[in-house]
């Protein structure tokens, strides 16, 4: 409704039902949004609020070599995106070590971190894990990338503290299995 003072002006006008109903939507849009902002002061006290929601990971991707189902990296990315709340965030990064040998080629030994930070407080949890694939594996960048793939969501799962089903790691096992050199050169 619009109403006109002596000026000309219009202004919107409110019917008295109509303004209830639009109080009591601010009002659940106001405890919405108190109840998604459960930002905690420390990283041990939002991880353990993340803990409680009990979330896992679903299971989306499928391995048809090994006819079993696994929780893809995107799938782990949206169960542990839940930690946002209470102030938790990820990163993850490829680095590498650089391992001295003395009677041996020294060798470079690539790695994902990956690290849980929180918003206020400036401790982190770290997972790092090597990759290990035999030196023909290492020079296949498909390969390369798989392992990529996998180490980051399994380090994201044991930082969060997902559960998690080892479906598909049959595929690096069994390759671990053949290597006899299993560092990048």
């Amino acid at each position: 409704m619009q109403v006109s003072n002596k000026n000309g002006t219009v202004t919107k006008a409110t019917a008295p039902a109509q303004q209830k109903t639009e109080d009591r939507s601010l009002q659940v849009q106001d405890n919405t949004s108190k109840k998604q902002n459960k930002v905690t002061n420390t990283l041990k006290e939002a991880l353990l609020e993340f803990q409680k929601l009990a979330v896992s990971a679903k299971k989306d991707g499928n391995n048809p070599h090994f006819s079993s189902s696994y929780s893809s990296l995107e799938s782990v990315i949206k169960a542990v995106n839940q930690g946002n709340q209470f102030g938790l965030f990820f990163t993850q990064e490829m680095c590498a070590d650089y391992i001295c040998n003395e009677n041996e080629p020294d060798i470079i030994q690539p790695k994902v971190k990956t690290t849980l930070h929180h918003v206020t407080d400036k401790q982190t949890f770290v997972s790092e894990l090597p990759i290990i694939l035999s030196k023909a594996n290492m020079e296949n960048p498909q390969k390369i990338g798989s392992a990529i793939t996998y180490y980051k969501r399994y380090t994201l799962q044991s930082l969060y503290g997902l559960p998690s089903e080892d479906d598909d790691g049959n595929q690096v096992s069994n390759e671990n299995k053949s290597s006899s050199n299993s560092s990048w050169r």
